[in-house]
């Protein structure tokens, strides 16, 4: 745990690879979990319409055990939303979310 899980417009201009590389390493920067724990994967969005006026997204949702502090999950937000910033162009609508997982209903094998 956590589940990082990054939505992204299909005609982002930006190498996937990069994209999903610079994510998961920001998470495992954070110092919050243990590396073998984090699992990130990336999923293109075909169509999409935005608010704003923008034609290009990224948002990405962090799914994580409860037990961090809202100091923790804003740091590692930022810490998210920093990495994209460097790596794309303000023109790019940003969003990062952690979300708490109750422990007593999550299941894996």
């Amino acid at each position: 745990m956590p589940h990082i899980i990054l939505e992204h417009s299909k005609a982002l201009d930006v190498c996937p690879t990069e994209l999903l590389s610079s994510v998961h390493q920001s998470v495992i920067d954070s110092t919050l979990f243990d590396i073998t724990t984090i699992k990130t994967r990336l999923i293109e969005s075909h169509a999409c319409i935005l608010g704003d006026g923008r034609e290009d997204f990224v948002h990405v949702q962090i799914h994580l055990l409860e037990g961090r502090t809202q100091s923790q999950k804003q740091m590692l937000s930022e810490l998210v939303l920093s990495k994209l910033q460097q790596l794309l162009p303000a023109s790019v609508s940003l969003s990062v979310h952690p979300y708490d997982l109750d422990p007593t209903i999550y299941r894996k094998n």
